[in-house]
C-alpha cells in the first residue's frame, strides 16, 4: 500500500471514529431528551430549581395616614460552614460565639454555640454528616436583631465570604390590633380570607415572581442569590376611609356597653352623610370564656335580623307618601294593648294612654298605634298590602348596600305576591313595627342616612384609592345610587319626627347639653316564634340616626345583641349612641379649628410677633403648635420658621426706645408707658410703624405708632 492510500485510510477511520462518537453522542442526548428528561429533570429539581416567591404585601391605611395593616419582616438564618476560611473562622469564632449568646441570653450559652459551629464546620468538611455544613442560626429573627446579625465577627464577610445565608419572611400585624380587626380582615395561609384583605387581595399581594433556590436537606430550601439583591415589589397600598380617631372612640364605647350589659355581641357603624364614607366600625364578640371580647364576625355586614322599631320610620314615611294620615291625627291606641286578627300585640311601655296623635305615635314607639295605622292604609286587600311593600322598595330597602367586603346577604321584605301563602292578615300590622323582614345593621343605617341627607341615598364605601409606589392607581368617589327615595316633603317630615325622639319621646334622656341629634330606638324581640315557658325571653337593643340635627354630619347606628342587663334600646343602644356622638362631634369641630389655626401658623409664620410671653404660651397651647421657649422672658419676640415657632427674649432697655413693631396696641402701649414714653396711636391691630427709630435714647419723648 502505498503512502497516500495509507494516509486515506488513517483519515478515513479517524473521520469514522468521530462520527461514531457524534452518533452516539446524539443518541445519548435522544435518549436522555425524549425517554429519561423526566427522570433528569426530577433530579435536578431536587437539588435546585425555580420556585414561586410572593412580594410582600401591601399596607392598609386610614384616611389619614394611619397604618391599619402591615407586613413585618422576619428572617431565616442559616451559615454555610465551608464559606469562610480556616483563618476568618478560626480568628473569630470565639467572638461570634459569645456575640450569639448574648443577642439571645435565654437561648444556648457561647460555649454551646462554639461547640455546635466547629462539629458542624467539621463534619461538612468530612461530609460525615449530610447537609451539616449549612448551619441553622434561628427562624423568625426580627428586622431589629437582623441588623445586628449582619454585624457579627464572621457574619460581616457577607454571603460569599462569611457563609451568612438568609431567607426573608413576612408576617401580617395590625398596629390597632382589635380597633376595625374585622373590617380590615385577615390574609392566612391555608385559611380563607376576610374583610378587606379579601375584597382588595389582587391588589395588596402584587404580582408573584420566581427565584432559584437550591436545596440543602429535606424540606429545607435557601436563595442561591442573596436576599438583599432581590429586587421584588411591593404589593399596592390601599387608603380606606376609616378615621383611626374616630374608630377608637366606636370601639371604646362599645366595648363599655357589651360589658356593662353581659351581652351576646355588639356592633356600631359611623357613616359621613353627604359622601356615605365608612369612618368606623367596630364590631365584638364575647368569647367563649365569657371574659373578654374580640372581633371574630362582622356583624355589622352580615347580621342579618329583624329590626324592630328602629324601621318605624319607613312605615311612617309610606303612610306619609301615601297621604294617608297627618302628623296631628288621633289614633286609638288602646292603652297599649291590642288585639289583630287573633294576636295580640302590646307597646313597649305602659303608659295608659287610650288615643294618641301620630306624632306621638312615633315619638313614644307605639307599636299598637304604628300597627293600627299601616292596619287602616295597607290590609284593606291584596293590592294595598302590596303597595306596602313596594313602598319599602321605592326606600331603597330591598337591596344591598354593595360595600365592598363580603358577607353582604340581601335583606328580606316579605312581599305581598311573592310570599302569599305566608302573607298573613297579621303581616302588615307586624311588619308596621319592624318584624318578618330581615336586614342587616349597615342596611338599616343607609336608609337612616339618606333621610339625614334630604333623601339623597348614597353608596356605603370603605376604600378611597389605591396606591403603587406613592402614585394613586385608583380613587373612588361617593356615588349617588338613588337621587331621592321619598318626596321632599316626607323626608322633612320624617326628620321632623326623628329629632321628637329625643327632643320629647323615647329618647329624651339621651339629649346632649352639647349639640342635637335626631334618632330612633328599636327593642327587638329574638326568636319569639321559638319561645319556650320558663325560658328568658331575648332581645337586640338598637339606636339609629345622626347628628348634628339641624345639619348633619354623620350618621351612625349601634346594635347591642341579646344583652343580659337591660334590654330597653334607649337606655341599652342610646347611650352609646350619645357618647360616640359627643366626642365625634367634638373631634370634628376641634378638627376645623385646627385648619383655622393652621391658617394663622400661616400668617403668623410671615409676619413677626412680640407681645407677652405667657399670652404667646397659652396661644400656642390653645393653637396646638409646637414651639420652642428659648427663654422664660417677660416679652418676647415670635421667630417662626417653616421647621418650627421659636420663642425668645425681646431685648427691652431702659435708656433705649425698643422696637415694638409686631406687638398688638395694649402690649406695646404698656412697654413704652413703662419706660417713661407718651403713646399716640393710629389705627387698630399690630404695629406696624414707629415713628422714632429702635435704639434712640430715651429721654421721655412723644412716640407715634402706626396700626395695621
Amino acid at each position: 500500500m502505498d503512502k497516500k492510500n495509507e494516509l486515506l485510510v488513517r483519515v478515513y477511520f479517524v473521520m469514522f471514529v468521530f462520527i461514531l462518537f457524534a452518533v452516539l453522542i446524539l443518541g445519548r442526548v435522544v435518549k436522555i431528551t425524549l425517554y429519561e428528561g423526566d427522570k433528569w429533570r426530577a433530579k435536578a429539581n431536587a437539588y435546585v430549581k425555580w420556585m414561586e416567591k410572593k412580594v410582600d404585601r401591601g399596607d392598609i391605611y386610614d384616611a389619614n395616614g394611619n397604618l391599619l395593616a402591615t407586613s413585618l419582616p422576619f428572617f431565616d438564618v442559616r451559615m454555610d460552614l465551608l464559606v469562610s476560611s480556616d483563618a476568618v473562622f478560626g480568628n473569630n469564632i470565639d467572638s461570634l460565639a459569645i456575640c450569639l449568646g448574648k443577642l439571645w441570653p435565654n437561648g444556648k450559652p457561647a460555649s454551646k454555640w462554639k461547640a455546635e459551629l466547629i462539629q458542624g464546620r467539621y463534619a461538612g468538611k468530612n461530609k460525615t454528616k449530610k447537609g451539616m455544613s449549612y448551619f441553622h442560626i434561628a427562624d423568625g429573627v426580627n428586622l431589629d436583631d437582623m441588623e445586628k446579625l449582619k454585624k457579627f465577627p464572621i457574619f460581616r464577610e457577607g454571603r460569599y465570604g462569611g457563609g451568612l445565608i438568609v431567607e426573608r419572611t413576612t408576617k401580617r400585624e395590625k398596629p390597632f390590633r382589635e380597633i376595625a380587626s374585622r373590617t380590615i380582615g385577615t390574609d392566612r395561609p391555608n385559611a380563607q380570607n376576610v374583610g378587606l384583605e379579601d375584597s382588595f387581595d389582587k391588589f395588596l399581594r402584587g404580582k408573584t415572581t420566581k427565584q432559584l433556590m437550591k436545596r440543602i436537606k429535606e424540606n429545607l430550601w435557601v436563595p442561591v442569590q442573596n436576599p438583599a439583591e432581590f429586587d421584588a415589589k411591593k404589593g399596592d397600598d390601599i387608603i380606606t376611609t376609616l378615621d383611626i380617631n374616630l374608630q377608637d372612640v366606636v370601639h371604646t364605647e362599645l366595648l363599655k356597653a357589651v360589658t356593662k350589659e353581659q351581652a351576646k355581641a355588639g356592633t356600631a357603624i359611623l357613616m359621613e352623610v353627604e359622601t356615605g364614607a365608612i369612618k368606623a366600625i367596630s364590631n365584638l364578640e364575647r368569647s367563649k370564656s365569657k371574659e373578654s371580647f374580640f372581633e371574630e364576625y362582622n356583624y355589622g355586614v352580615g347580621q342579618m335580623t329583624e329590626p324592630g322599631s328602629t324601621l318605624k320610620i319607613a312605615t311612617m314615611m309610606a303612610l306619609m307618601e301615601d297621604s294617608c294620615v297627618a302628623l296631628n291625627d288621633k289614633v286609638k291606641v288602646y292603652g297599649g294593648k291590642k288585639r289583630f286578627y287573633g294576636e295580640t300585640m302590646y307597646d313597649s311601655e305602659k303608659h295608659g294612654k287610650d288615643e294618641m296623635t301620630v306624632a306621638e305615635i312615633f315619638k313614644f314607639s307605639s307599636n299598637v298605634g304604628i300597627a293600627t295605622l299601616a292596619d287602616q292604609c295597607f290590609n284593606k286587600d291584596w293590592n294595598t298590602r302590596q303597595k306596602f311593600t313596594d313602598y319599602y322598595r321605592k326606600f331603597g330597602l330591598d337591596k344591598k348596600t354593595g360595600i365592598e367586603i363580603n358577607g353582604e346577604e340581601n335583606p328580606y321584605i316579605k312581599d305581598a305576591k311573592e310570599d302569599r301563602k305566608s302573607f298573613w292578615l297579621t303581616s302588615v300590622p307586624w311588619m308596621a313595627h319592624g318584624y318578618e323582614m330581615h336586614f342587616s345593621p349597615l342596611q338599616i343605617l343607609n336608609f337612616y342616612n339618606a333621610i339625614a341627607n334630604g333623601g339623597k341615598k348614597m353608596k356605603p364605601y370603605l376604600v378611597e384609592s389605591i396606591v403603587r409606589e406613592g402614585k394613586t392607581l385608583h380613587e373612588f368617589h361617593p356615588k349617588i345610587v338613588d337621587e331621592s327615595i321619598a318626596s321632599r316633603e316626607t323626608i322633612r317630615k320624617a326628620q321632623e319626627l326623628l329629632h321628637s325622639v329625643v327632643k320629647s319621646g323615647t329618647g329624651r334622656r339621651l339629649k346632649s347639653e352639647e349639640f342635637s341629634f335626631a334618632g330612633k330606638t328599636g327593642t327587638t324581640k329574638v326568636d319569639y316564634d321559638k319561645e319556650k315557658e320558663g325560658v328568658k325571653k331575648k332581645y337586640n337593643a338598637s339606636f339609629a340616626g345622626y347628628f348634628p340635627a339641624e345639619n348633619p354630619q354623620y350618621s351612625l347606628i349601634v346594635v347591642i345583641y341579646e344583652p343580659s342587663v337591660s334590654y330597653y334600646g334607649s337606655s341599652v343602644a342610646g347611650p352609646v349612641f350619645r357618647n360616640i356622638a359627643e366626642k365625634c362631634n367634638s373631634l370634628y369641630f376641634k378638627n376645623q379649628l385646627k385648619e383655622q389655626m393652621a391658617e394663622m401658623k400661616d400668617f403668623m409664620i410671615e409676619k413677626k410677633q412680640s407681645g407677652f410671653g405667657e399670652d404667646y404660651d397659652q396661644l400656642m397651647a390653645y393653637m396646638d403648635v409646637d414651639y420652642h421657649r428659648a427663654s422664660r422672658a417677660t416679652w418676647v419676640d415670635l421667630l417662626p420658621s417653616e421647621e418650627e415657632v421659636k420663642m425668645d427674649k425681646k431685648r427691652i432697655l431702659k435708656n433705649e426706645i425698643p422696637d415694638v413693631r409686631g406687638m398688638g396696641m395694649r402690649d406695646a402701649t404698656y412697654v413704652l408707658e413703662s419706660l417713661g414714653l407718651k403713646v399716640k396711636c393710629e389705627g387698630l391691630g399690630k404695629v406696624v410703624k414707629q415713628n422714632i427709630r429702635p435704639g434712640t435714647k430715651n429721654v421721655g419723648q412723644e412716640i407715634e405708632l402706626i396700626l395695621n
